[in-house]
């Protein structure tokens, strides 16, 4: 180990000391033997898949096999023994969600690895790697020529960190939900590391926090070898990482034996062939499914692109206030800052004012026409340093910063093939076939977030019930998705490119039978959706050339 990498090992320690066995420590003593249960009896039974060599008495210990932990066993065993959530959400490590009390809540990553094994993988990038080709060229080519690659190596740590840092806190967001500031969501890596062949059959638990990379303390360390260049090591104090660039993957160390928490002794079951051959004697007791249906699709379109002024991007479209108004809304302007404004300064912010709200703007490409108006315009407002002009243009020609609503693809569709899915009769239309039947207030459902458990009243709303929208606490809602869920600054328009970059690109629902309808955010592998999947994924399976 180098001295660089004793001291972060070191700093960590401490930390870890404070930190790192909390949930550990938190989880219920009956849950952790439940647990401990499972993944034991589980390995009891790994001889059965591995040829064991006689010995003698004395060389017992040095024949015994590996035990084995299956790392999808484990994850539906920690979601069943302590009440977990399980995520589906790509390129990221995190396996569960996991609600200890009403004021924690903990984001986790599920694996599995040899106690001597060494560094693990913990994100991917595939999707970002092509960006990163001409940097990649650049160390190689430079490598070979003996000069230094520090700032190359600098500049590709940074974009690696912070795409992990955003996709770790869009995560975050979404298990800790909107109602309470008050909830601690914190991130750990839950590890099952058996001994390998030869030793005692044991199997170590442990816990390393999942942390975001600290982009002011990062540390280049070099490269992993002389023969790859473009595969290299950083720090940034708390955690030690590896990029391999072939594979564009992102490893962490783990400093497997120093994070033990618990030991696990595995007592090899004698015969475990006979338990295969009696399992069917048993019998399993019917648990009722609590799910009616379940319905998920892509959020962007077939090309990849989000709508961009409506739906998730609804703060994006057209001002909301009433034709009616808006003459003497923009005369009032006038009125208020003329002796603030210059005659040409005035006639500039009159005929924008009239352009973005008094013309009709319909194509696509004339609404980005408009759009440039409406930016030129805020600019100016914002540098001329008048009180309170910024914030008066800005409520004219935008609408609210945190208005979103939830679209539903194909509406119409869904509505005809599914009336009532979100409650008896929801999606009935009226005589005109546009128009739902019932009344708002007969339209309400319960939306419960999955992964944080919070509950909003929601209804189906607008044209064709296209919009999924809350019933109140709508800025409330939109604060949390744009800046929380896809961690958007104010007024970025979501696009395809930033959901793929968080490995977030699709939406379930959940039908129960208590009526509830559960909502998560999830990835959709668009040439293999899951069997749920509505919308263009579908289509395009049925007619690829369309």
């Amino acid at each position: 180990m180098r001295t660089s990498e004793k001291l972060v090992f070191f700093c960590y320690t401490i930390y870890q000391g404070n930190e790192v066995q909390s949930m550990w420590e938190k989880l219920k003593s009956e849950q952790k033997e439940k647990y401990k249960a499972l993944i034991t009896n589980f390995a009891s039974l790994s001889e059965a898949f591995s040829q064991k060599s006689e010995a003698g008495e004395a060389e017992e210990v040095q024949n015994y096999v590996a035990p084995i932990v299956n790392s999808k066993f484990q994850e539906t065993v920690f979601q069943r023994a302590f009440g977990a959530v399980a995520e589906d959400i790509a390129n990221t490590s995190y396996d569960a969600s996991l609600r200890v009390d009403e004021n924690h809540k903990y984001l986790i990553g599920l694996k599995s690895f040899g106690i001597n094994s060494g560094d693990q993988k913990v994100a991917q990038f595939k999707k970002n790697s092509q960006e990163w080709n001409e940097i990649l060229s650049e160390i190689q080519f430079y490598d070979s020529i003996g000069e230094d690659n520090r700032e190359r190596y600098e500049f590709l740590a940074r974009e690696i960190s912070m795409l992990r840092n955003q996709r770790i806190e869009s995560s975050k967001a979404q298990i800790k939900g909107f109602n309470s500031d008050a909830v601690s969501v914190e991130s750990v890596y839950h590890v099952l590391m058996p001994t390998s062949k030869g030793q005692k059959p044991q199997i170590f638990v442990g816990e390393i926090s999942y942390l975001p990379i600290d982009l002011d303390k990062l540390e280049i360390l070099g490269p992993t070898g002389k023969n790859n260049p473009t595969n290299f090591r950083f720090t940034d104090g708390q955690h030690t990482y590896k990029y391999t660039a072939a594979d564009s993957q992102l490893h962490m160390t783990f400093h497997n034996k120093e994070i033990v928490v618990d030991t696990w002794d595995v007592d090899y079951v004698e015969d475990p062939f006979y338990i295969f051959e009696n399992l069917h004697t048993l019998k399993s007791e019917e648990i009722e499914d609590q799910i009616i249906d379940t319905v998920s699709w892509v959020m962007t379109d077939r090309n990849g692109q989000v709508e961009e002024n409506s739906g998730f991007n609804a703060f994006n479209g057209g001002a909301k206030l009433a034709k009616k108004d808006r003459l003497s809304r923009i005369q009032k302007i006038q009125e208020e800052f003329a002796d603030q404004l210059s005659s040409e300064e005035l006639a500039f912010v009159t005929y924008s004012l009239e352009e973005v709200l008094l013309k009709k703007w319909s194509s696509k490409e004339e609404k980005a026409e408009m759009k440039k108006i409406r930016t030129a315009l805020m600019d100016f407002a914002r540098q001329s340093g008048i009180d309170k002009f910024s914030d008066k243009i800005e409520k004219l020609v935008y609408r609210p910063v945190s208005e979103v609503y939830i679209p539903l693809p194909d509406s119409k569709k869904f509505h005809n093939d599914r009336p009532d899915f979100f409650g008896k009769n929801i999606g009935t239309f009226d005589e005109s076939g546009k128009k739902l039947a019932l009344p708002k207030e007969e339209r309400t459902f319960t939306l419960r977030f999955l992964s944080s458990g919070d509950v909003i009243e929601a209804y189906i709303n607008q044209e064709a019930g296209k919009a999924i929208q809350s019933v109140d606490k709508q800025d409330i809602l939109g604060e949390w998705l744009l800046r929380g869920v896809f961690q958007l600054a104010e007024r970025e328009v979501l696009t395809g490119k930033k959901l793929e970059s968080l490995g977030i690109n699709g939406i379930r629902l959940t039908k129960f039978k208590n009526g509830e309808i559960g909502i998560e955010f999830i990835w959709i592998d668009v040439d293999n959706p899951p069997a749920d999947a509505i919308g263009w994924v579908v289509k395009q399976l049925r007619n690829p050339n369309k």
